[in-house]
């Protein structure tokens, strides 16, 4: 069996158009279709001079925001007061809580997971340079 040609059109077949077409019932500018675009992640930063910040920190935390709780400007006493503040809060909402500087906290709510990498896999990572 030949290759389908025809002299009288440059040797090929032109195509007959008896052939189904899609067809969409949808038109493209439907608004119930096109998908929503979702809110941009929020991280919360606070430095606290004070106990008074904590009703602060709950908020966020119970807004499902997650919280950077930097405590370098607060006694020694008040910073103790907050982390156990920030212990109780994460505890009672089924949060997280990550030490991730000296007297800097990460705060997360229940639907936030943090993944910790402590160390390079192999000796060739970047925090090995000295």
């Amino acid at each position: 069996m030949g290759a389908l040609r025809d002299e009288h059109h440059n040797g090929w077949l032109m195509p007959s158009g008896n052939y189904p077409a899609a067809v969409y019932e949808d038109e493209w500018g439907d608004q119930d279709t096109i998908p929503a675009v979702p809110a941009p992640a929020k991280i919360v930063s606070l430095r606290p001079t004070g106990f008074e910040a904590a009703r602060t920190v709950g908020e966020h935390i119970r807004a499902s925001i997650p919280v950077v709780m930097d405590l370098t400007e607060m006694s020694e006493a008040e910073a103790k007061r907050m982390v156990d503040f920030a212990s109780g809060l994460i505890f009672g909402t089924r949060g997280g809580i990550e030490r991730i500087a000296r007297r800097v906290f990460l705060l997360t709510p229940a639907d936030v997971e943090v993944t910790v990498i402590d160390r390079p896999l192999d000796d060739t990572g970047f925090y090995n340079q000295s």
